[in-house]
């Protein structure tokens, strides 16, 4: 908290100080002798000042204020209900409001018997018979003290529980962004290995029509074709995919499927690849997101057999239904190298893992070595009635 007086307790303290310091002043000049006038009206300036600080140093304000009332019973002991005496209860307000000393009020209760002892005992009062009994004036500042006090708390209540819900606001809006942060972050992700997938399938297709064409003029025409088909599909994929990242609409391009796997076997087939597919159990529901997540995994797969395996490479492509699963299972033979494709860890296999974790799913690998040296196998599990389940 700000040391220094605020402005809207510097306007108040102003307008507390025009209102009751020049009545004050005109009481005591009327009533006391000079130096008692004096004396009276510079702790009274001084009360006004102190209330200045009210919000910003509530006790210190309190307690000055209070020293000076104190002051001026004790310069006088029958003018004790002056004009900017009212400063005091505004203090202790403020005190108990932002400060909350019990201890203040027992003070303040304390001078208030001090206050009417010494009424009681001031010559002046007793011989000009004024003012109330002791113990009536006792009670009025107790009880001025106390509803002072009750509204000051009441006020810190207050303060506490607006304080607390914008705290609690201002944690809920760090939450919703970090949330909107982790779902664009994810959506990037997405995205990203939906361009890995498209542009890795449709290059290595490319690729390998343009080797074919190359070396074997008599599929030239074959392979061109196969290469325009290829570009003319992934461009209308891309320009899907461009368009949810500038749209920011899941459902700005429908997703591929199970129901689209015949076409990633027929390309395949046309790019040499001697596919065989078998499928086990009856089929169930699976959800979108795991049907495309299933969908870019064997695109991945495919892709990988036509980098880092020969030419007409047989590969077979298994999907087997379970109580609550489908497991698809790509394995292909004739590596080039002794390296399995996709033993590097790359955007290949970590987005086929990071798609199918994210719908419950898990990936797993087979390399050449434990598979007899010559086949590499990859296997995909998604849950089934995934939708029915949610």
């Amino acid at each position: 908290m700000s040391t220094g007086p605020t402005r809207a307790d510097v306007l108040i303290a102003g307008a507390a100080t025009l209102v009751l310091y020049p009545l004050t002043v005109l009481v005591v000049i009327a009533s006391l002798p000079a130096p008692q006038a004096w004396a009276v009206s510079v702790l009274a300036l001084i009360a006004h000042v102190a209330l200045a600080w009210r919000r910003s140093r509530p006790l210190a304000s309190a307690l000055l204020v209070g020293v000076v009332v104190g002051g001026e019973v004790a310069v006088t002991g029958l003018f004790y209900l002056l004009p900017s005496t009212l400063v005091l209860p505004m203090a202790l307000y403020a005190a108990a409001a932002y400060s909350a000393r019990w201890w203040l009020l027992v003070l303040g209760l304390v001078g208030s018997g001090i206050a009417a002892g010494r009424h009681a005992v001031d010559p002046d009062v007793v011989g000009s018979g004024f003012g109330p009994a002791s113990w009536l004036l006792f009670l009025l500042f107790a009880a001025v003290l106390i509803c002072s006090w009750t509204m000051g708390r009441l006020r810190g209540a207050q303060v506490v529980a607006t304080r607390l819900a914008e705290e609690r606001a201002e944690a809920e809006r760090r939450d919703r962004m970090r949330s909107e942060e982790f779902a664009a972050a994810q959506e990037r992700g997405r995205i990203s290995r939906d361009m890995h997938d498209v542009l890795a399938h449709s290059l290595s297709a490319i690729i390998g029509q343009a080797r074919v064409a190359r070396f074997d003029e008599s599929r030239t025409a074959p392979a061109l074709a196969t290469i325009e088909e290829t570009a003319r599909a992934s461009l209308h994929e891309i320009r899907g995919i461009l368009r949810l990242l500038r749209e920011g609409d899941a459902e700005a391009r429908p997703q591929p499927g199970l129901a689209d796997l015949p076409e990633l076997v027929d390309r395949a087939r046309s790019l040499g690849c001697a596919v065989t597919e078998t499928t086990d159990g009856a089929p169930s529901v699976v959800s979108v997101t795991a049907q495309l997540a299933v969908y870019r995994f064997v695109q991945e797969a495919f892709t990988n057999v036509t980098k880092h395996a020969h030419p007409g490479a047989a590969v077979d492509l298994a999907l087997r239904w379970g109580a609550d699963h489908l497991t698809v299972t790509v394995a292909n033979d004739r590596l080039r190298t002794g390296r399995p494709a996709g033993s590097d860890v790359g955007m290949g296999l970590t987005g086929m893992r990071e798609r199918l974790m994210a719908v419950g799913g898990a990936l797993v690998t087979t390399d050449p070595e434990s598979a007899g040296g010559e086949r590499f196998v990859v296997s995909a599990t998604v849950p089934a009635r995934a939708e029915e389940r949610a």
